[in-house]
């Protein structure tokens, strides 16, 4: 793989670095500050910190933290394109009978029509999603050490 990868990161993973980074995470970010990577997410993945943040027992102590770290990321918005699939994908799924979370059908929608794939650890959260890429963070950095 040439050139600087993109990676959307999803919820999960975001948490793992903020709170205490696994081993896993903590080599993909040190590959985004190499500039070898370039880390994304979505807005709605925003939203859920931001959730988690306000859900907070003291909020206010965590606010500038995390919106210092979010605005260290390139957000990738849940767009005209992305809503398209999400209606696509989720129409399939109603249709065997396997229906998925809302947020995560707009996540993994969202990191498909980027072309990005997604980073998480709840890979069957999303490995309905036909065509969308879903690796652990493990998956991960197998790859990069590869592409190196």
């Amino acid at each position: 793989m040439e050139g600087v990868r993109n990676l959307c990161l999803d919820t999960d993973v975001l948490i793992d670095y903020i709170r205490r980074p696994s081993e896993a995470v903590k080599l993909i970010m040190e590959k985004v500050y190499e500039g070898k990577v370039s880390a994304y997410t979505t807005t709605i993945n925003s939203f859920e910190i931001w959730l988690g943040v306000y859900l907070a027992p003291k909020p206010e102590e965590l606010i500038k933290e995390t919106g210092e770290f979010l605005s260290q990321l390139k957000i990738v918005s849940f767009d005209y394109k992305a809503s398209r699939e999400a209606s696509r994908v989720m129409a399939s799924l109603r249709k065997q009978g396997q229906p998925i979370e809302i947020r995560d059908l707009f996540i993994g929608s969202s990191s498909k029509v980027s072309g990005m794939p997604l980073i998480t650890r709840n890979v069957r959260h999303y490995k309905r999603i036909a065509g969308l890429t879903v690796l652990t963070p493990e998956e991960t950095i197998e790859q990069l050490k590869l592409s190196d």
